[in-house]
């Protein structure tokens, strides 16, 4: 593809934390897209491994910050991009070849959007692609949608105009993990989020994700929720409400199956502990929907065993008395 510079400059922030293994598929995937104005940021955010080394391996511009998490992260490689647009791109996540171009043909062609968003793939620790099914999405109420779920698995899948995101203050620092769903609502609620049917990013799916903590997860993301109250006006309570309640089952689901395999592999510590806190103050009908089931199937086992005690006697008086 030829250079075209009246094409929008994009600049794609890796934020890093001791992640040097999956570095350099992101990067790659940043340096293949084809896309001719395209540029990639790492940020090391404190890691302790060989991220910096890896960075400058890979020969790509590299800040370099105290761990302060990872909204910080990202709003460092924001305040540091010149570029028109900005994706960030999760260090173990890898964006398809035209990723970057679909986003920016979207953005470029509507003056009233802040952010585009597509869809996303699946993938494991090896990178190697798992099955997957995006539900449908309906783009002309993205705000109501995004109140319930979030269907952008990973923030690699959006694309923001840089100074749009700069006038909301970048990603919020006080809401952990679901800073990027916070973005995505501020912005949807405003009416300047377009959505495309074409896949963006692969996310990766491991152990050491943050996103596989659901306890952590509920609780980052109903933080968001009450941030919306306090913003939203009351046309959108009735909404955040449902939405409170559609999060608490989606985690609190997931919860009580972490604790239950928790619970048969022994770990029973500290942070099991604060598993099964958040679940009772968040979720409380989840929590005791799975106890009552537990206490059916516990009764229909004590009364199984009881009649199976109540015939061998029978039998037994039985066999007494015919001889």
């Amino acid at each position: 593809m030829t250079h075209s510079p009246e094409r929008p400059t994009v600049t794609v922030v890796i934020p890093c934390y001791n992640q040097a293994r999956f570095l350099p598929a992101a990067v790659a995937s940043v340096l293949d897209q084809r896309y001719p104005r395209v540029e990639c940021l790492v940020v090391n955010d404190g890691s302790t491994d060989d991220t910096a080394r890896v960075a400058a391996r890979l020969g790509v511009a590299l800040l370099e910050q105290a761990n302060q998490g990872v909204s910080a992260a990202r709003n460092a490689g924001l305040a540091e991009a010149r570029s028109d647009f900005v994706v960030f791109l999760d260090a173990d996540d890898a964006l398809l070849p035209d990723a970057v171009e679909a986003a920016a043909r979207t953005l470029a062609a509507d003056a009233s959007a802040a952010a585009v968003v597509g869809r996303c793939q699946s993938m494991d620790a090896h990178g190697n692609v798992l099955p997957a099914a995006n539900a449908y999405v309906d783009d002309t109420r993205l705000y109501e949608e995004w109140l319930s779920r979030n269907f952008v698995w990973t923030p690699g899948a959006a694309m923001f105009k840089r100074r749009a995101l700069d006038a909301i203050g970048g990603f919020p620092n006080e809401v952990g993990p679901a800073a990027d769903y916070a973005v995505y609502l501020r912005l949807a609620r405003g009416g300047a989020v377009r959505m495309i049917a074409q896949d963006l990013v692969r996310y990766r799916q491991h152990d050491m994700s943050m996103s596989r903590d659901p306890a952590l997860m509920l609780r980052a993301t109903l933080s968001v929720l009450r941030r919306e109250a306090a913003l939203a006006g009351p046309s959108w309570q009735p909404g955040i409400r449902r939405g409170r309640q559609a999060w608490c089952v989606w985690y609190g689901e997931q919860i009580v199956d972490r604790l239950r395999g928790d619970w048969h592999a022994g770990r029973r510590g500290a942070s099991q502990l604060r598993a099964a806190a958040t679940l009772l103050r968040r979720a409380p009908g989840v929590a005791l929907r799975h106890l009552a089931h537990k206490a059916r199937l516990t009764c229909a086992s004590l009364w199984g065993r009881c009649v199976d005690a109540w015939m061998r006697l029978d039998a037994r008086w039985r066999r007494r008395v015919s001889s």
